[in-house]
This record gives C-alpha cells, sequence and structure tokens, in this order.
C-alpha cells in the first residue's frame, strides 16, 4: 500500500511482528519525563483480546536513535490486561498507569491502575478502580486547577456510556460520576444495530479557561462525528451527549491542553457516515483550536492514504503528550499487511512520531480528508 507521510516529520515503529505469537499491538500510551526520556505502553498478543494479552512497555532516551525492545510489564494469570493509559500527575509527578483486565473480552472488563515513583522500572500492587466488570478505559485524566483528577472512563456491557471517576486526595481513593448517553432527539436517523446505548464511549477531557469540564466521546461509525458532553461542578454531573462539529468513523482518539494554552486533537478526519467506506481510520490528523474548542484554526494530516480499504485502519486509536521542551509526541495502531510464514497476515504494530505546534500550524483547517 502507498502511505503519505507529512514533510516534516520521522515515523518509527515501535513493535515488529513475532510470528505466531505477537501480530497485535494496539490502545497505546505516551509519556515525557521531565529529563526528556520518553515511555509508551500498549497491549500486544497474537490476537485482540486473548487471554494470553500483556501489557508492553518500551522507552526511549534523549538521543537515542531508537527505541528499546519492549517488555512485559503487566500480565494476568487467569485472564487479559488490555487498554492501557499511561500519565505523569503534574502536581506529584508520580507515574500512573491505568489499564483493564477480563477473563471474557472488552465488556466484563474491570478497571484497575498502578503507580511507580521511579520512571516506571518497578510499580505498586495493582488495585481496583471499580470494584465491578463492564468499566473500559482508553485516555489519561487531567487534574483541574482545584486539584481534582478526573479521569474519563466508560460503560461497556449491553450499553455504552460514559462516565468519569474522581480523586480528591491525588489518586488515594476515586469515585464514579455520571453515565453520558444520547438522548433520544439527538440520535442521527441513519441505520444503527440499535438506537439504544452503544452509541458513546472512551470519552477524552479537558479543563476549559472558564473552568467547566468539556469531554469528547467516540460514537457509532454511521453517526459520523464526535459527540460531546460538559461538566460545570467538577465532574459531578454531566449534560446527555449531542453531536459535535469533528468527524468521527467509530474510533478512539485524544485531546489535551497545550502548553501554550491552546487545545490539540490527534483523530482520524474521515466524515463518511455510510458503512464499510474505504477510509475508517484514516488520515491520521492533528488540529489546534486557539477558543476552547469553538473552532479549529489548523491541521496537519500525519499519515493518509487514498488507495481504499485495504488501508482503512492506518491510524488507528492515536494518544500523544508534551514534553518539557514544547514538542508533541504521538503514538498510534498501525494495521497492515506481512508475510509470515509465507501467509499474507493482517498486523497491527505501534507507531511513532513528534513534531511542535508550529509545525501544525503550517496549514490552516480543511475539510477534506486528504492534505492539499
Amino acid at each position: 500500500m502507498t502511505v503519505k507521510i507529512a514533510p516534516g516529520i520521522d515515523i518509527q515503529p515501535l513493535t515488529q511482528v513475532v510470528p505466531g505469537q505477537l501480530h497485535h499491538a494496539h490502545c497505546s500510551g505516551i509519556v515525557a519525563f521531565p529529563d526528556g526520556k520518553l515511555l509508551a505502553v500498549f497491549y500486544w498478543a497474537i490476537k485482540e483480546a486473548q487471554h494470553e494479552q500483556k501489557i508492553y512497555a518500551t522507552r526511549k532516551r534523549p538521543g537515542d536513535a531508537a527505541w528499546s525492545a519492549p517488555e512485559a510489564i503487566l500480565a494476568d494469570r487467569i485472564g487479559m490486561v488490555g487498554n492501557p493509559s499511561i500519565w505523569i500527575a503534574p502536581d506529584t509527578s508520580r507515574l500512573w498507569l491505568f489499564f483493564v483486565r477480563s477473563v471474557g473480552g472488552w465488556s466484563v472488563c474491570q478497571p484497575r491502575f498502578v503507580h511507580s515513583d521511579d520512571q516506571g522500572k518497578t510499580w505498586s500492587k495493582p488495585r481496583n478502580l471499580y470494584w465491578f466488570i463492564s468499566r473500559g478505559i482508553k485516555n489519561p485524566p487531567i487534574v483541574t486547577k482545584t486539584g481534582r483528577y478526573v479521569l474519563p472512563a466508560y460503560v461497556e456491557f449491553r450499553d455504552y456510556f460514559g462516565v468519569f471517576y474522581l480523586s480528591d486526595d491525588q489518586g488515594k481513593t476515586w469515585r464514579e460520576r455520571a453515565r453520558v448517553a444520547v438522548p433520544d432527539d439527538e440520535i442521527p436517523n441513519v441505520p444503527l444495530a440499535r438506537r439504544w446505548g452503544r452509541l458513546v464511549e472512551q470519552p477524552t477531557v479537558v479543563e476549559r479557561k472558564d473552568g467547566s469540564l468539556w469531554a469528547l466521546f467516540r460514537t457509532e461509525p454511521q453517526m459520523g462525528v464526535m459527540y460531546q458532553s460538559e461538566s460545570k461542578d467538577g465532574g459531578e454531573t454531566w449534560t446527555p451527549a449531542k453531536p459535535y462539529m469533528l468527524p468521527n468513523p467509530g474510533g478512539g482518539f485524544h485531546m489535551m491542553r497545550l502548553q501554550s494554552g491552546n487545545i490539540a486533537i490527534i483523530y482520524n478526519h474521515a466524515p463518511v457516515k455510510a458503512a464499510n467506506h474505504g477510509f475508517e481510520r484514516n488520515p491520521l490528523s492533528v488540529a489546534i483550536s486557539e477558543d476552547d474548542g469553538k473552532s479549529w484554526k489548523w491541521r496537519r494530516n500525519i499519515i493518509e492514504s487514498r488507495e481504499g480499504k485495504e488501508e482503512a485502519r492506518i491510524g488507528q486509536y492515536p494518544t500523544m503528550t508534551q514534553g518539557p521542551d514544547g514538542r508533541i509526541h504521538a503514538t498510534w495502531s498501525y494495521g497492515h499487511h506481512v508475510m509470515v510464514n509465507g501467509q499474507d497476515t493482517s498486523v497491527t504494530d505501534i507507531y511513532y512520531t513528534s513534531f511542535t505546534e508550529a509545525w501544525i500550524k503550517e496549514k490552516v483547517f480543511f475539510e477534506s480528508p486528504w492534505e492539499p
């Protein structure tokens, strides 16, 4: 396949297929430490939701040309672990890793967490974020101006709803708040597998300059766009989910506040509502808003391919962080085909790149999927 990489950036694979063992690396997260070191995490197995699935980590020190070989850092004796979300708390410098464990697939996951005070060399004993099943994790938390930790999460059992975990004691205890759903009058008149539940999941959240919280949600592919919700009481209550202006082809994405005060989002700008379209998670875009999400002024495509369905998943589940020097680091899942033991095999690897806010601002926001 032909993939166009944006000029001015370098893309590096963080994983490489291990035939018959590790074919599917997915749902990555990345942090940048004050000393410039990078740490990326992801789950890896021969296929998605396999019991042997583990969480791996890879590192890169300033000046290194390559990342370290991935090493397993979390596993479960009776089930799988997955969906790692990693975060450095800015008020304590503690490294947090949120993840899920399950013995029966994504719909019966239990959310858990560990933390580290030595940049992930050692980790605390896993603790439950929620004692029962059906809660999912995708994106990292934020800390508000009041010092509250707000972790976006979601219910995944019979239905999908957004939920938020709040901590007012720097992560010692957490409590669940809200079940953000789509009201009936905001469900579009398009073919859906069902018209209740399973509509919003995997939120990402920022604190606006006025102190309110704003979240964007992944939706069903046929809905075509992200949905949004806001909280004016620190995450205790949230408004019903309503359509937002940015497209969403049924994939994960991540939004964050930059050091400049602007908001950045890394996502798939694929505004197609029809099922089985040719760019489901393609292109991979990054955009900047200077007015707290009211509009998006700048956008770049990190990678894109115009060849059709085979390239539909080259930019899955992106996430990003910003280093102390202002550079933005991004990872995502890259679906492609390789020959394994003489067979054409569909695999997924984790890819990495970095760029600056100024690099994004070289292109004014454009509506087309493809960069002009």
